[in-house]
This record gives structure tokens, sequence and C-alpha cells, in this order.
């Protein structure tokens, strides 16, 4: 029985401390070329009725100046009726995560705003979106396809 305790009692240190350790550090940052991430989640969806934006539109849609980060890619709708869109960020320091998920978060309800009342299906996409953040990357994505196209971000990390 006292065996048993001891063991415990080192199991519960040890979790304690990677616990602190994944809070202390978080996620890891990734090393993979935003190229790599952008061909990854690119491939992984349907992307015919989109085309790659400047960052001049990431600045117009998202608010953020593009020179800020590391990498920045956006995909947007060729059509103005449709919402599918497709950022990826690769931050220069995990801090900027904040200020790229708010931006996301903002441009999702500014859509959900000028599409509500008409645009059922275009609305449904926009609640379905995902917006992950894992260490010095930023995804976002509204597409019928977004569950694809995050398997494949996080595989390409």
């Amino acid at each position: 029985m006292i065996k048993i305790m001891r063991g415990l009692k080192y199991i519960c240190v040890v979790a304690l401390v990677f616990f602190i350790g994944k809070m202390l550090y978080g996620e890891a940052s990734s090393k993979a070329l935003i190229d790599t991430v952008e061909e990854a989640v690119v491939s992984s969806m349907d992307v015919s009725g989109m085309e790659k934006a400047n960052n001049r539109m990431v600045k117009r849609l998202y608010g953020l100046n593009a020179n800020d980060y590391e990498g920045v890619c956006l995909y947007i709708s060729s059509f103005n009726m449709n919402v599918e869109e497709i950022l990826i960020v690769k931050l220069k320091d995990k801090s900027q995560g904040k200020t790229v998920e708010a931006a996301a978060e903002n441009r999702r309800s500014t859509q959900l705003t000028n599409f509500d009342g008409y645009g059922v299906e275009q609305c449904k996409l926009l609640n379905d979106s995902i917006l992950d953040v894992r260490g010095n990357y930023v995804l976002f994505v509204v597409s019928a396809d977004a569950k694809q196209a995050e398997k494949a971000f996080l595989k390409s990390l």
C-alpha cells in the first residue's frame, strides 16, 4: 500500500511539472514555412471560386498590416455574394495572436451582419467557420471545406 501511495505521489508531481511547463511555455512555434502551410490548406479544399488577395486587401478586410507579420496569406471569393475565404498568418511573436484572432472575429461578425436576413447559406458558412490559433500560426477559414482545411493546417505545422 505504501509503495502504491509513493508511486501515485511521483506521478502527481510529474504531471504537475508537465502542466506548469505547458502553461509557462505554451505551444511550440512551428518552423514550417508559410508557403508550405498555404499549399497544404489550399490543396485540401475546393478554391476554384477564390483568388489570392494582396496585402492591401488584408488591410481593408482585416485591418492588419501584413508587414507586421512573418507571413500572411489571404484567399477571398471571386464573387461578392459569397463569404468563402482563407486567412493564414505566421506571427513574428506569439503575442500578435490575440490581434489576429480579434481581427478574424471582427471580420466574421461584419460578414454576418452584411448577410443577415437574406444570405442563409452564407450565414451558415460563417457560423461554421474555423478560427484556430496554434503557436505562431493563425488559421481562419470560411468554407464548406473548413474542417478539411483545418486538418491540413494542423498536419502541415
